[in-house]
């Protein structure tokens, strides 16, 4: 009986040590860049996203900033999905859900947010280091 409890003691660790593991991902290169909006309703918005932050703007002057925690990654058919978790502090954890367009490296979905984003900028190196 003990033998039995302590087989799926280890049992639910290991599997939770698996399920963590899916989230500890970097950040994929082809998510890196500045993400531009196509639909007019989100014109002038934008999402950066580097090796370690995520920016959200609302326009030109107005953005959000927020630490990666982890990326979840999913390849189904040709087709790349991630989901980024983020924080702005220690109990504040939220998703990005999104997919590549039609396998297209330079264009993205959101799972909320309806339209295409467009890579505009790559951050380069000499970029990241400024980001840190």
């Amino acid at each position: 009986m003990k033998s039995s409890r302590v087989v799926r003691a280890a049992t639910f660790i290991l599997l939770m040590a698996a399920a963590v593991g899916c989230v500890d991902e970097e950040v994929p290169n082809r998510l890196i860049g500045t993400w531009m909006a196509t639909s007019p309703t989100h014109r002038g918005r934008f999402i950066e996203i580097s090796e370690e932050h995520i920016v959200f703007s609302s326009d030109e002057n107005h953005s959000i900033f927020y630490t990666i925690r982890g990326v979840e990654s999913r390849a189904s058919e040709g087709e790349f999905a991630y989901t980024i978790e983020y924080s702005g502090g220690e109990d504040d954890s939220r998703r990005l859900a999104l997919r590549f367009s039609d396998g297209d490296s330079s264009a993205i979905e959101l799972e909320n947010i309806p339209g295409i984003w467009i890579r505009k900028v790559e951050v380069g190196s000499k970029q990241k280091e400024s980001i840190e």
